[in-house]
């Protein structure tokens, strides 16, 4: 993000802190794709990740008087949204991943989408739907560091102040991470070749 982004947004949250509803509209607008995206891909649910950045923004109106311009406001925010997150999980009384749905490609944008073979878009989807899978599988910690980094372009400094740690700590869970997720994901993809074999034998 350039300077004069982060500027621009601070100016935009400090007049929302006085109450002015336009610029939170434009913070929103702004924002709420990458907070769709970051709860997406902890849940892997639609509905949820919909359910929680709605609440993300109402907790940012709701504290908007407290605010503080010490940082980003992608730091303020993230720190925001990750608490939503722990307390989603703490209310759920049972695997958060029940829901388990495979990727249809259906969040693609149409006309994108249209320009593409069907049985590309399929692949495509599969493959992503593997990426997915794994990324459930790491330690939440190091998951959400993965998310905010590489699927939202967070920096590290970002990142540790929206986690509240040092960001030592953030580089080391993004390392363990991406070793963990290869080694998931080559284990995923043998057992998706293993598969495709067997159907074609039985064909």
């Amino acid at each position: 993000m350039s300077q004069a982004q982060e500027i621009a947004d601070i100016a935009l949250m400090m007049r929302v802190r006085k109450g002015e509803a336009d610029a939170f509209e434009a913070l929103h607008e702004r924002y709420q794709r990458r907070m769709l995206n970051f709860f997406y891909g902890m849940s892997r649910d639609a509905s949820i990740a919909d359910e929680l950045c709605q609440e993300t923004f109402l907790r940012v109106w709701q504290a908007r008087r407290r605010y503080r311009a010490t940082g980003s406001f992608p730091a303020y925010l993230f720190g925001i949204a990750r608490m939503v997150w722990r307390e989603h999980c703490r209310r759920q009384s049972r695997d958060w991943m029940l829901r388990e749905r495979a990727f249809t490609g259906e969040n693609a944008e149409p006309r994108v989408a249209a320009r593409l073979a069907p049985d590309y878009v399929a692949v495509c989807g599969e493959v992503e739907s593997h990426i997915l899978a794994a990324l459930q599988q790491l330690p939440e910690e190091q998951r959400m560091v993965f998310v905010m980094r590489t699927i939202r372009g967070l920096s590290l400094a970002d990142i540790a102040s929206a986690m509240d740690c040092p960001v030592n700590t953030v580089r080391s869970r993004k390392i363990l991470g991406v070793k963990r997720l290869r080694h998931l994901l080559d284990a995923l993809f043998h057992r998706h070749e293993d598969r495709i074999l067997e159907e074609d034998r039985q064909r």
